[in-house]
């Protein structure tokens, strides 16, 4: 390649590249803008035979229920505007509760007949809702001022707490003051005793619960102790079992793989229940038979998610997929979907490699140093990672955390482009 045509593709890559990360750093518009498809939790009925979810369908999010075998689907709410999500079903089976999330992402509480009509409002949009779950005479969710929403760890002051309200939406009472930065999986004991939920305690996700009596805040006592970090799960207090999602031992650092986990509560063992190497989200046990029911993240870590759900068996680690015959998008999307695809952050990985090759090459034509573009990259890279830490302390942790994983990122591309260099070198002296 002459060295001119190096250059030049060199610049349109660059120019590439910019374009590509200014946009995703520009862009405010909703990745769920015309999107079909799963949302991310389901839950099963008393009997198993129904589940309840929420589906995209083109951009418009709304609660369905279909047979455990995935047959008769039915949309049982119809919303204006909103998007409803987080479905959870009353003791007695006859009412549904959903979240209802408006323009501007604030989330409130409906309650409604189980075939979704009769919807009432519980609460308004002063508060925004997290999580919502019922007990016997009473409904507690997670909340916290609508007006913080959005804001960053330090921006504000107010946090999510623990709230009810009855099922007429009146006599709504804060019970907690706590301010967290995160608050959510809520659930709720047998006898309604107890709420679970799980907080960040600085190291790690732990499982908390709130006595409704004497009103106070512990670690859950029924955790097994050696059970460190957990995300996702679900608590069968009849069956004495416990599944979650956890960071797996095969994940590698530059993108972690969280399976399904299960715990006997009389025994001394976990099991690892999935090898899907991707993410597991919103584990419901079956209540009439051995097998959890679960979301598989499939694109994970991609925007907008893209669910599967299955199905395991805990005692035999057989999976089933359950099929649904879900309405399918009636508008084209295929140039919202193209631009995502080419900003997305696998194409800027591409880019980027491609880009640090030609450089290598037109260094080499030019200068004679095929390694100095590969390590003026890895150089970087370090200094970005050692960045991030200083970043994180002075400013927010999860600022830290995205600048450390762009770091990584930056690493395979190097190592790339060494190696090409490598190659460069190597051909061009035998050919001298």
């Amino acid at each position: 390649m002459k060295q001119k045509t190096v250059l030049y593709a060199s610049l349109i890559c660059l120019v590439l590249l910019a374009a590509s990360i200014a946009y995703n750093f520009l862009n405010e518009e909703d990745p769920y803008l015309g999107y079909t498809g799963l949302g991310d939790s389901v839950k099963l009925s008393e009997d198993d035979r129904k589940v309840y979810f929420s589906y995209y369908q083109d951009g418009k999010e709304s609660i369905y229920r279909a047979n455990i075998d995935g047959s008769a689907v039915e949309q049982i709410i119809h919303p204006d505007e909103e998007r409803h999500r987080k479905p959870d079903l009353s003791p007695n089976g006859e009412k549904l509760l959903y979240l209802s999330q408006n323009r501007d992402r604030i989330q409130s509480l409906y309650i409604a007949d189980l075939n979704g009509e009769n919807p009432k409002k519980l609460t308004d949009d002063t508060i925004h809702v997290e999580e919502a779950v019922f007990s016997k005479n009473k409904i507690y969710f997670v909340g916290m001022s609508a007006e913080a929403v959005g804001k960053a760890e330090g921006e504000t002051k107010e946090g999510f707490d623990l709230h009810s309200v009855d099922r007429e939406g009146k006599n709504e009472q804060k019970l907690t003051d706590q301010d967290h930065f995160t608050m959510n999986h809520l659930a709720i004991s047998t006898d309604g005793s107890e709420l679970y939920y799980t907080l960040f305690n600085g190291n790690s996700d732990k499982i908390y619960a709130y006595h409704v009596e004497d009103k106070r805040e512990r670690r859950a006592d029924w955790v097994p102790t050696e059970v460190g970090s957990l995300y996702d799960w679900d608590y069968d207090e009849e069956k004495q079992a416990f599944t979650y999602t956890d960071v797996s031992e095969e994940s590698d650092s530059s993108l972690f793989k969280y399976e399904l986990y299960y715990r006997d509560l009389n025994g001394d063992k976990t099991k690892q229940l999935t090898t899907l190497e991707s993410s597991v989200v919103s584990p419901d046990f079956f209540h009439q038979s051995d097998k959890i029911a679960f979301l598989e993240y499939t694109n994970w870590s991609g925007h907008p998610e893209k669910y599967q759900l299955k199905t395991v068996d805990f005692n035999t680690n057989e999976m089933d997929n359950i099929t649904m015959d879900l309405p399918e998008s009636t508008n084209s999307h295929w140039l919202r979907e193209a631009l995502n695809i080419f900003t997305s952050s696998t194409a800027i990985a591409i880019l980027y490699t491609v880009l640090l090759c030609l450089v290598t090459l037109y260094s080499y034509k030019k200068y004679g140093k095929p390694y100095r573009t590969g390590l003026i990259s890895l150089l970087l890279a370090v200094a970005v990672f050692i960045s991030s830490f200083i970043l994180g302390i002075m400013t927010n942790p999860w600022v830290g955390i995205a600048i450390s994983i762009v770091a990584i990122g930056m690493v395979p591309g190097s190592l790339i482009a060494l190696i090409v260099g490598f190659l460069i070198d190597k051909f061009a002296k035998k050919t001298k």
